[in-house]
């Protein structure tokens, strides 16, 4: 795998071109940093370092340093014709994060991870905005915390003063900690409504618990979802929605200011250009006009992620 070239201050996107709300990137030199900070990594992950390959088909994980990652990030970007893109954080407090999102230039950047309950999550929230990451992922079903426990509290007045958006991951997972108990997301409900000047974005379209995330932002207006992933959930759904039936729905109960579309593609496989493919067939077949289906594709993420701030028209 060669890592792609340096990357110049990356342009203001323009209507028509598309932003990839969630991906993620897994790397050697990521893993081998939780290592070395005495933290120990969940059997995949472990596997995956002894291994260098990951993900169910043993996909080689890349062994590239921070800024050869981002370069590479870009180019691969580019054969896809993705203008930006917006990386989920799985790892908390990691400067091997911190040095890919300065290198990447606003071409890619990325959403920084942590545990709310934690008495320095607010202090390390501010850290990591100040670092260049334009919001969190928080993860309640892999990590076992509900938002609305009030140790949670603290962290949420941090990021309604700093004003960074939140995207949280309910429902089925594949993670191996995984626990279904804190996959509903109606437990956002409090917390959406106490904080209406945060934006959530309820990842996956609720990854199975499409209905609640449904109703939850019919109770809170600065609720949206991503349409990020196989959205293989549906095959277990008792309601035997096709996909194009879940955008149709979510646009009919939200409108298109409220959705943000995504491939959830990680580094250790190509880029999921078929997701990207089918998804804007959908919003094309659907008859959304051209300024909706930019919401949808592009204009959403900016916004939310503000991820135009600073960049050359």
């Amino acid at each position: 795998m060669m890592p792609g070239p340096a990357i110049d201050r990356c342009r203001q996107t323009v209507r028509g071109e598309v932003v990839d709300a969630h991906v993620h990137l897994f790397a050697r030199g990521l893993l081998e940093e939780q290592v070395e900070r005495g933290r120990v990594l969940p059997g995949m992950l472990a596997r995956a370092l002894e291994t260098g390959r990951l993900g169910r088909r043993g996909e080689p994980i890349p062994d590239l340093g921070p800024e050869e990652m981002a370069g590479w990030y870009a180019s691969r970007l580019d054969e896809a014709g993705i203008a930006k893109a917006v990386v989920m954080s799985v790892f908390e407090d990691s400067e091997y994060m911190r040095r890919f999102v300065s290198a990447a230039q606003g071409r890619v950047y990325a959403l920084c991870t942590l545990d709310p309950r934690c008495r320095e999550a607010p202090a390390l929230l501010e850290r990591e905005i100040g670092a260049g990451f334009r919001g969190v992922k928080l993860l309640p079903v892999n990590r076992h915390f509900r938002l609305s426990d009030p140790a949670c509290r603290p962290f949420f007045e941090k990021a309604a003063e700093l004003g960074c958006a939140i995207c949280v991951h309910y429902g089925v997972t594949i993670g191996p900690t995984g626990d279904l108990r804190y996959a509903d997301p109606t437990d956002l409900s409090p917390v959406a409504r106490d904080f209406p000047e945060i934006t959530f974005v309820i990842a996956h379209f609720g990854a199975g618990y499409f209905g609640e995330t449904l109703r939850l932002a019919y109770q809170c207006d600065n609720v949206c979802v991503d349409s990020s992933g196989t959205n293989n959930w549906i095959d277990y759904d008792p309601h035997a929605y096709s996909l194009s039936q879940v955008f149709e729905r979510a646009l009919l109960a939200l409108g298109p200011e409220r959705v943000l579309f995504g491939t959830d593609s990680n580094t250790t496989a190509p880029y999921r250009s078929w997701i990207a493919f089918q998804q804007r067939r959908i919003l094309e077949e659907l008859g959304l006009g051209d300024r909706e289906r930019d919401c949808v594709l592009r204009g959403n993420a900016v916004r939310i992620y503000r991820l135009d701030d600073g960049a050359s028209r």
